[in-house]
Parts: C-alpha cells; sequence; structure tokens
C-alpha cells in the first residue's frame, strides 16, 4: 500500500510539475513576443510590482537591444525546465540567437508574473572538459557547505590525497553572480586551479556566492546588498569552518582573489580569524570598481555596434558611474540609475570603504598577476598597484603574455566577447607558479 501510495504520489507531482511547465513555458513566449513587437510596455505588465520597479520598459528595452548586439538576432525560445527550490518555482528557458544560444532563469510570484531572471551560460559550445593536469587519484573532494543564520552556501573542500596539515588557498570570486567553480562558457577557472593545486599538494577552498545561490530571493529586496552581504560575511564564516578540518593548517592559509575577489582580499586577510600567509591578485585594479566598469563597457559597446550608435548609450552609462562615485549617493539612490543596478548601499560601501588600504594591515606575499589579453583590467593597474603599495614589501607584480582575464590563453585575434565562449582552462604554468608562491610560505 505504501509504495502505490508513493508511486500515486510521484505520477501527480509529475502532472502538477508538467501543467506548471506549460504554464511558465506560455508566460514566457507572451513575453518573447511583446518583446519582439518592441512593445515593452506591454512586456513589463508580465513583471511582479517589484520586479517592474526595477525595470521599467526603457531598462527592458536596453536589456533586449543589448543581448541582441551580444549574441545576434532572436531566432526563436528552446527547451525549458522547472525546479522547485524552497517551494518556489524556477523555471529555466533557452533563448536562440543567431551568434550564440542564452539560458535564462525566471522566478515566478504566486500571481504567476514574472519577479526575478537572469541570464546563465548556455549553448552547445559550454561543456567543460577537465584539463590536461586533471589527475583525479591525486585529490579528493567534499561538500562543506558554508551557513550563515539562515543561508547555505554549497561549497567544495579539494584536498590532496595523504593531506596531513596541508596549506589551504581560498579562493575569492569575481563580480556577479559566480558558482563555486567561477563557470563562464565552457571554462571553470577555481575548478582549474582546485585540481591543479592538489597535484602540487595544497588544499583549496571555492563556495557559491549568495547572489548565485539566493539571486531572485535578493532580488526581493536589493536594498540589503553590499560587499559585505555578497561575500565577505560568507568567508569569514568558512575561514572558521575549515580551522575545524583536521587536515588543514590553520598556519598556512593562503587567499586567490580574482577582479572584484582580488579587490576584497585585503579586507579578508584583515579580519581573518587566522593569519593569511600569502595573497594572489589576479586581473584586479586598485581603482573604483565604477571607473573599471565603465573603461570595460565602451570597448565592448562600440565593438558590438560598430557606429555611433553606442554613443547614447555610453552616456547613459557615464551618468550612473558618476552618481556611484558622487557624494550626492545615499541608500535610497535609485537602483536603475546606478551601474548595473545595483543598489545605493553596494556603491556607498565601496566609496566609504577603501580596499586598497586593508592591503597596508599585513605583510604576508602580496602577488599581483595580470593577463596580457585581460579586457577586464587595464595594461596600466599593474603600475596603479605599485603605486598604492609603495613601500608596503613583499610586493611582487607580473603581467603573463597571452592570457585573458581567467588566465586562460587566448588567440590575438580573437573577439573580446567571445574568448569566455571557447573552450580553454587556466595556463598550468601559472598553476605551477602559483604552486611554489604558497609553498614559499611556510
Amino acid at each position: 500500500m505504501r509504495r502505490l501510495l508513493l508511486l500515486l504520489l510521484l505520477v501527480f507531482g509529475g502532472m502538477m510539475t508538467h501543467a506548471q511547465t506549460k504554464t511558465y513555458r506560455a508566460y514566457t513566449d507572451s513575453l518573447v513576443a511583446r518583446l519582439q513587437r518592441d512593445d515593452f510596455a506591454a512586456a513589463t505588465r508580465l513583471l511582479s510590482p517589484g520586479l517592474a520597479q526595477k525595470l521599467t520598459a526603457e531598462q527592458l528595452a536596453a536589456v533586449w537591444e543589448g543581448l541582441q548586439l551580444a549574441h545576434g538576432p532572436f531566432q526563436k525560445s528552446g527547451n525549458d525546465s522547472l525546479v522547485l527550490r524552497n517551494n518556489i518555482p524556477y523555471y529555466y528557458r533557452q533563448w536562440h540567437f543567431d551568434k550564440q544560444n542564452i539560458r535564462l532563469e525566471f522566478a515566478f510570484a504566486p500571481d504567476k508574473r514574472i519577479s526575478a531572471l537572469q541570464v546563465l551560460a548556455s549553448g552547445a559550445r559550454a561543456s567543460y572538459l577537465p584539463p590536461p593536469y586533471d589527475q583525479p587519484e591525486r585529490y579528493r573532494e567534499f561538500s562543506l557547505p558554508i551557513r550563515y543564520d539562515t543561508i547555505v552556501l554549497p561549497a567544495i573542500l579539494t584536498l590532496p590525497v595523504h593531506c596531513q596539515r596541508c596549506p589551504v588557498v581560498v579562493l575569492l570570486p569575481d563580480l556577479g553572480p559566480q558558482d563555486k567553480d567561477h563557470s563562464i562558457g565552457p571554462t571553470k577557472m577555481f575548478r582549474d586551479l582546485a585540481v591543479g593545486l592538489a597535484a602540487e599538494g595544497i588544499a583549496t577552498f571555492r563556495f557559491d556566492k549568495r547572489t548565485f545561490r539566493y539571486g531572485p530571493e535578493l532580488m526581493a529586496d536589493l536594498r540589503l546588498l553590499t560587499l559585505e552581504t555578497e561575500m565577505l560575511e560568507d568567508v569569514q564564516v568558512a575561514l572558521k569552518q575549515l580551522a575545524q578540518v583536521a587536515e588543514i593548517d590553520t598556519n598556512r592559509l593562503h587567499l586567490l582573489g580574482l577582479g572584484l575577489g582580488g579587490m576584497a582580499a585585503g579586507r579578508v586577510a584583515r579580519f581573518s580569524p587566522w593569519p593569511v600567509r600569502s595573497i594572489t591578485v589576479v586581473g584586479s585594479s586598485p581603482r573604483p570598481l565604477p571607473d573599471q566598469l565603465f573603461d570595460q563597457f565602451l570597448p565592448l559597446l562600440a565593438e558590438k555596434s560598430g557606429t555611433a550608435d553606442w554613443q547614447p548609450a555610453a552616456k547613459v552609462f557615464a551618468a550612473q558611474v558618476a552618481l556611484a562615485k558622487s557624494s550626492k549617493l545615499n541608500h535610497d539612490t535609485p537602483a536603475d540609475s546606478l551601474p548595473l543596478q545595483l543598489p545605493g548601499p553596494y556603491w556607498k560601501y565601496l566609496q566609504q570603504n577603501d580596499l586598497v588600504n586593508d592591503f597596508w594591515f599585513g605583510t604576508a606575499p602580496l602577488w599581483l598577476v595580470r593577463g596580457a589579453r585581460d579586457y577586464q583590467s587595464q595594461p596600466d593597474d599593474l603600475t596603479a598597484w605599485e603605486g598604492r603599495l609603495a613601500g608596503r614589501g613583499n610586493l611582487r607584480t607580473e603581467e603573463l603574455p597571452g592570457l585573458n582575464h581567467l588566465l586562460m590563453h587566448v588567440a590575438a585575434d580573437t573577439p573580446l566577447l567571445e574568448h569566455y565562449q571557447l573552450p580553454g582552462h587556466v595556463d598550468v604554468a601559472f598553476v605551477r607558479q602559483l604552486a611554489a608562491f604558497v609553498l614559499q610560505t611556510k
């Protein structure tokens, strides 16, 4: 009888999920139809009131135009799936564009209107293969979730086989909703680093950011989002949890941060519950984050438009950048008037906390690395770091030829946006350099 009941529940649950999928498919089809007609006012009526406040008709038009600039004209909607998390339905749908497919995640309110959406990496080319230096017999991986209040973030501890009191590198992710592997297209930078360092006898810890795991929930009240709530609180909890792992030597903690994670590494080290022995900063800049984003935005926009049509959009973005740096910025500044639609508290925190200054609160060896083909940082950023940290000591800067922001080799003539849609792995020479840098500090 119990087996029959279980079978009926499974069948009934499958029927309900199928019915829900059809409903959400119809809603997203309706959204696409309105976007294709350029009827953005009608499209916003499919959004929940909360999301409609953050994503106006004008902003939705800009998002739709930006997708087609990046991926080519829209062709059709593709496969879909539905997942329930915490009783919230998350609906996934592929959109096929002329140059590339993308995958979108939708969250729906009880009235079936769209309460959140985000673009995820997708497409036939987005299939990751392990790097040549991946040696599974040399390491073990364990789930070690970060638990902060009611938040639980998936995380992975990679331990070399026979690891006894071995050093550990905590990997700090870049800006945006990054997963534990730092997956971008067919690449997984942090997984590459984990398996590469394991072969050298070094443990690693990597984790999902809150904005990846709880993206739609956070969008319900973006006023709470700062660098602290996005990442720093969780890293401090993770460090305390790692101290309970017998195989880890708490006197041999190392940090590697990419982009914004690199900027934040000094703050993580400053407030770490145990001493940090080295810091590696990759593809990062000491300049204000709004200025960095503007420098990245202009060439990409000009490259995709190919005409002067990009200038109005550049003017809007320049105004957003200026406001993010202005004394007029406050916690109530509308997110849609700021870069990336991140809220006022996010930018106010960066105004009030000089992340570069945090590197002065320690003497751990600091290695600042930039790939020569990194368009997300600038060629003079390493010089700028040297200027801001002149006299600190234990400072080393290095530009690595032929590597991009993820420290992967790219062809000289590869279009900038397409770097991240090509298969690649972290340069093995860098992995070995990093291992030597970590192991030299006892």
